[in-house]
């Protein structure tokens, strides 16, 4: 028979067993509360990621079908009409401030409110650079863009013979440094050779030979708007020729020439044949008193009659390869909702009396 003592030494150690018993019960329903709470916030914020999507999306549009408005306008211009440059409004210029018919008071292209969201708009015109569908045969030019971006002469050979077998309508290479469908299947993932025209710039990087450096340009890096865009504009220095990456000198879609009021030097320079001393000097006509693209004091070609002014000495060879006007625009587009942000890129094109017309819509 147990005694008194040790009956009470036992109903003690029932008690501490069941304390155990109980503190990992409780333990054990904490975790499963914290696990379902978990699971709950991960389930929510999904379904406030699937409704925001939506909602960005439609910020995105809203920010292509805005850029359309703002390109009617600047059609409407009078003062402005029949050419397009740096210093309008859809450009990030200053428009027409001292115009009667300035349709642009008051309007922005940062933080546009729309709804309880907010856009951020910037149109970039497609005529600034050269069609590279047009230009791919032109071997001088070619030559001259690829060692602009870097490319050596090894690099040069491969990218031009690719080049050329991208777009031909065969599957057979012209060359030996050519490449079609057999050299890409080998790649990882394999894939195809076009076998046709370039609709969209970024096909370049799928090329035998076209390198991120090379495509992109050694200084580039990812700014607000537009993955991997890049901001370097090139060396201030007239004759100066610093790297620069294919995207900043070649577009898949134009109407083939530049439009002399908004491209760059180095483009300028190429259709020029190499001459960045008299590109520089085009730029620094065109750019006005204060030397800078963009402001109140530019002094554009406000027809194609103005053009030989801009290009001086160079004029009367090269007058036909340069535009004023611009008819393809691309639109980048940054969609803010609280928290929750998202970038868009869309192609338009002028469509005659019908305004502009979208030719791609993506999510960046």
């Amino acid at each position: 028979m147990r005694s008194p003592r040790q009956w009470a030494q036992g109903r003690r150690r029932s008690r501490g067993v069941a304390l155990v018993i109980v503190l990992l019960t409780l333990f054990a329903l904490g975790a499963m509360a914290a696990v379902f709470a978990y699971s709950m916030k991960v389930e929510t914020r999904l379904a406030m990621n699937t409704s925001n999507a939506t909602e960005l999306e439609w910020l995105g549009r809203s920010g292509v079908e805005y850029a359309k408005w703002l390109l009617v306008q600047q059609d409407r211009v009078s003062s402005e009409r029949g050419f397009h440059a740096l210093n309008q409004f859809w450009a990030g210029g200053p428009g027409p401030i001292e115009s009667a018919d300035n349709p642009f008071a008051d309007l922005s292209l940062q933080n546009v409110p729309v709804g309880e969201g907010f856009m951020t708009v910037h149109i970039e015109d497609t005529e600034r650079l050269l069609n590279i569908n047009r230009e791919a045969r032109n071997l001088p030019l070619l030559d001259l863009a690829l060692s602009r971006a870097g490319a050596d002469a090894t690099d040069a050979t491969l990218i031009t013979g690719a080049l050329t077998d991208w777009l031909d309508r065969d599957d057979f290479p012209q060359s030996a440094n050519g490449a079609e469908s057999e050299y890409y299947r080998g790649m990882d993932p394999p894939y195809v050779a076009k076998n046709g025209p370039i609709d969209d710039i970024r096909e370049l990087l799928l090329i035998r030979g076209v390198t991120p450096e090379i495509f992109w340009g050694p200084d580039h890096r990812t700014t607000e708007l537009g993955s991997g865009r890049p901001e370097s504009v090139g060396s201030d220095d007239p004759s100066s020729a610093t790297p620069v990456g294919l995207v900043s000198i070649f577009g898949a879609l134009s109407n083939g020439r530049v439009n002399i009021n908004t491209t760059r030097r180095e483009v300028i320079a190429l259709l020029l044949g190499g001459d960045e001393s008299l590109a520089g000097e085009v730029v620094k006509i065109r750019a006005g008193p204060d030397g800078i693209d963009g402001t109140e004091d530019d002094q554009p070609a406000r027809g194609s009659g103005e053009i030989p002014r801009l290009l001086g000495p160079a004029g009367p060879g090269f007058q036909d390869r340069f535009t004023v006007q611009s008819s393809t625009f691309e639109v980048h587009v940054q969609a803010s909702l609280g928290p929750a942000k998202r970038r868009f890129t869309a192609l338009i094109r002028r469509a005659g009396a019908r305004g502009y017309e979208t030719l791609y819509f993506r999510q960046d």
